[in-house]
């Protein structure tokens, strides 16, 4: 975690500094940085912590954070809206940075994505992969066993799911059109289904 800290201070210090070098003789009481960010990641709280300690070692620099999918941070950045970009999605990262939207990528920490389900695992998915894990829920699915919830947001956890279903022969796209998978459009809604994934 201190690693993790000192990786993001040194990345937010920098952004700050390219902008306020940008602004300089800008007549500017505060420069403002905007920060697009996953839910995820804002909600652990981590960003308020390191805003704090920032912004008392750079009064004249106000950080200021957007929470939303990943999908969703990127857009913003990419319409000018966001100075920087935390967000978990590899391949968007890249793709972002080709299309001359960003210019340094940093890694500064990783997650992991989990299949989780009711206790008596009727998909029977304990101790598989998460592509054979996928491929087992919708067998369930479609013998009317179990409902997968998927994120459906655009969210990197959503993107990731996707290229799991790509990577086992499924459409992700025609999968939206079965009756087991259902999309809740963000990771806070209750789920009402006892038998869901």
């Amino acid at each position: 975690m201190k690693k993790f800290y000192a990786i993001a201070l040194v990345i937010i210090v920098i952004a700050a500094l390219a902008i306020a070098a940008y602004t300089l003789n800008a007549p500017q009481d505060k420069v403002i940085l905007v920060i697009s960010t996953t839910t995820s990641l804002y909600e652990t709280g981590l960003l308020d912590v390191l805003d704090a300690r920032f912004e008392a070692k750079f009064p004249n620099i106000n950080v200021t954070f957007i929470s939303q999918g990943t999908g969703l941070a990127i857009q913003t950045a990419q319409n000018g809206d966001a100075d920087m970009i935390l967000v978990h999605d590899a391949a968007r990262e890249k793709a972002f940075l080709e299309e001359g939207y960003g210019v340094n990528r940093k890694i500064v920490a990783y997650n992991f994505f989990v299949v989780v389900g009711p206790e008596n695992d009727p998909a029977g998915v304990k101790g598989l992969d998460p592509l054979g894990a996928l491929l087992a829920i919708k067998a369930a699915g479609e013998a009317g066993d179990v409902t997968w919830i998927s994120r459906g947001d655009d969210s990197g956890t959503h993107a990731m799911e996707k290229r799991l279903w790509i990577a086992g022969g499924e459409d992700a796209t025609e999968l939206r059109e079965e009756s087991w998978y259902l999309e809740r459009g963000c990771n806070n809604k209750p789920i009402p289904f006892p038998h869901s994934y």
